[in-house]
């Protein structure tokens, strides 16, 4: 009788331990199932597109159109200013010259393409002007009495600008020298043929290019132009 148990015992053992194989074999293959099902839904997934943003294509589409009009091969080439001040100014002329003069031929600036700047008593390729900042909007309606300006021949600079930066600017630690590199070699840049451009991403060098008086928008402070910015129209 003993003996009979204990045979009957094992064979529910056995009957067991096979019903629980055969589980485990079929979560096995259900695993397998929903893996392969996993992989035909990955597959199935479209990336979305993604399209740069309307000022991105502006910027392209403006560089690109100054590209096509520039010259080849402008290394060499001087071009000549003269200077002049707009209404009452209370900043020291003498030393606005030196220093904007400086700042166009300094080698890290559009001296690098090539380039030189030289003041003459008249008759220039453009003026550059010293301008009391209510005396800015009459160049062109596209100025404001708040900021420079590049208005055809004219580069503007708006004299509280020179004498005190911007909130912007102090934010992002730059010096009054800095700020006064940065505002000449911007409204030159204007008058080289350049358009407004962006921050490439937070914590890169701004474009000389950008409106860094207004908003650094994460960039860093840069006074000079961009390796991709040297080139000119003119």
């Amino acid at each position: 009788m003993r003996r009979s148990r204990f045979i009957i015992g094992m064979f529910v053992t056995i009957a067991l331990l096979s019903t629980s194989a055969m589980k485990a074999d079929e979560q096995a293959a259900t695993s397998v199932t929903s893996f392969s099902s996993i992989r035909s839904t990955l597959k199935a997934v479209k990336t979305p597109k993604t399209s740069q943003p309307e000022w991105l294509k502006q910027q392209i589409a403006d560089e690109k159109a100054a590209l096509a009009k520039m010259s080849s091969n402008v290394s060499g080439t001087v071009f000549t200013y003269t200077t002049t001040t707009s209404g009452s100014i209370y900043a020291n002329f003498s030393e606005f010259q030196t220093l904007a003069n400086q700042t166009l031929n300094d080698p890290r600036g559009w001296a690098r393409m090539g380039v030189s700047f030289k003041q003459v008593p008249s008759g220039g390729d453009f003026t550059l002007v010293l301008a009391q900042a209510s005396t800015i909007p009459s160049y062109s309606s596209g100025c404001s009495a708040q900021w420079s300006c590049n208005a055809g021949r004219y580069v503007l600079i708006n004299q509280d600008r020179w004498m005190g930066t911007t909130t912007a600017w102090k934010n992002s630690g730059g010096s009054l020298r800095d700020y006064r590199n940065m505002v000449v070699n911007h409204e030159t840049g204007h008058w080289l043929g350049h358009s407004h451009a962006y921050c490439s991403g937070a914590g890169q060098l701004a474009s000389v290019m950008q409106q860094q008086s207004i908003d650094l928008q994460g960039c860093s402070f840069n006074p000079w132009p961009l390796a991709s910015e040297l080139w000119t129209s003119r």
